[in-house]
């Protein structure tokens, strides 16, 4: 299985209470529907007592700024409305549902315009019908927007969450990282054509400690997955680039890491190699890169087990061990293995810190985070990206100096911003029966 490691203000027609200067509406008791269909339901109404009060007084949702010139309401509250009447989907909505006191200061104001006693209502009604959703589902509204958070689609899955977790704990741990980047390189071993040869280019970029850190992981090459006892191999790591020195920390690649003099503490424990953050200057002026890689002949085997009762996949493995803003996964494949790769890219937390290669109890901690693929062809496109402008650079030199060329390669790439701490992030394949 190729699987290798890594790293790691106004009166207001409503109050905050919910009073208001209209007759009170009656609130159905708390809603047992599922969430999802309740919220939708409460957005959907709301959004078109909004309509019907935007267009009572002739005013034009898609022109905010004009709204907010012509009513003397604040910009930021006219585009939230704005938003929240869009095309959007009901759920990302949430998000664009002012409070109470910015809806009171809004109906007020259309109120004055000479907006029908009628039509207010209907936006108390379903405002308040919002309100008690929210109660009876999450509580509060901080609660509300994070379970709305989770239900987001695609790549915006959890997105505000895991803004907040970066933030949070690059505090609480005091270093942050701008990119964690993997790239592997995936091809036939030279005269054994049932196993596979595994390059790993790993990196941690633009490091910076907020406060005095000590011994933090940075990355690990090791075994894992079957264990010792097993029959596991020990693994055999070729540098790419050769240490310049006998201190050099094991498998550095040098032209790839910032600042020239930067600091890295490796150490050795049986088959498994560590590297360690030392301490050093705090902020962005102390901000360093570390790039690792190795090369490994007939790492892994290229096919699944014919006798095996479940569907065998090989796995490419980035390990999130600090609070990282981007991650960058790009698998180089060999032509030659096109036809049997299929990538998908899924994330799984780690609760307990290590990696659990047991897929049923992997699969509890999988998270709802979409890593989409981009199929790269190196011959005709580039694999700079802005976040590493390197990457072409990279990607020729790790290739040659295994003995290949880049045009033998089709790259897949997956990108996954602010990934949880601590996570493994996997491109995996169905790995293809052996031909007869």
């Amino acid at each position: 299985m190729p699987v290798n490691a890594s790293i790691e203000g106004g009166s207001a027609v409503l109050a905050h209470d919910g009073r208001s200067g209209y007759p009170p509406t009656e609130v159905s008791p708390a809603s047992s529907q599922d969430f999802v269909t309740h919220c939708g339901a409460c957005v959907r109404d709301l959004r078109g007592s909004l309509r019907a009060l935007y267009d009572s007084v002739g005013a034009d949702a898609e022109r905010p700024q004009a709204v907010a010139r012509r009513f003397g309401l604040n910009k930021n509250l006219t585009w939230k409305i704005a938003k929240l009447l869009g095309h959007g989907d009901q759920l990302e909505a949430v998000a664009n549902v002012p409070g109470a006191e910015g809806m009171g200061i809004l109906m007020n104001a259309l109120a004055r315009e000479g907006a029908p006693e009628a039509t207010l209502a209907a936006v108390q009604r379903d405002f308040e019908a919002f309100d008690a959703m929210m109660q009876s589902h999450a509580g509060d509204r901080a609660t509300l927007d994070l379970l709305v958070d989770g239900m987001a689609q695609g790549s915006r899955t959890l997105e505000v969450s895991r803004k907040l977790a970066f933030r949070g704990n690059s505090g609480v741990w005091g270093l942050q990282a701008r990119v964690r980047s993997a790239l592997q390189v995936l091809a036939p071993t030279a005269g054994r054509p049932d196993m596979l040869d595994d390059v790993l280019a790993a990196g941690m970029h633009d490091i910076r400690r907020l406060r005095p850190v000590q011994g933090w992981p940075i990355f690990r090459f090791h075994h894992y997955g079957t264990p010792a006892e097993a029959g596991a191999k020990v693994r055999e790591f070729m540098p790419i680039e050769q240490a310049v020195s006998d201190d050099e920390p094991a498998l550095i690649m040098r032209s790839f890491c910032s600042p020239p003099g930067a600091e890295v503490r490796s150490v050795r424990q049986g088959s498994e190699i560590r590297h360690e953050l030392v301490d050093g200057p705090i902020g962005h002026r102390g901000a360093v890169t570390f790039v690792f890689g190795s090369i490994e002949r007939a790492a892994f085997g290229r096919y699944a087990d014919p006798t095996a009762r479940e569907p065998e996949y090989g796995e490419m493995v980035a390990f999130v061990t600090m609070p990282t803003e981007l991650a960058q996964m790009d698998v180089l494949v060999h032509r030659s293995m096109l036809d049997e790769f299929e990538p998908e890219c899924v994330v799984y937390g780690r609760p307990f810190g290590g990696f659990d290669m047991t897929p049923s109890a992997r699969e509890h901690f999988r998270l709802p985070i979409a890593g989409a693929i981009e199929r790269i062809d190196p011959v005709h496109d580039t694999l700079d990206s802005q976040d590493l402008p390197e990457r072409t650079d990279l990607a020729a030199m790790v290739v040659e100096r295994a003995g290949w060329s880049l045009g033998d390669f089709m790259a897949f790439r997956a990108t996954v911003t602010y990934p949880p701490m601590p996570c493994s992030i996997v491109m995996r394949y169905r790995l293809p029966t052996a031909p007869r």
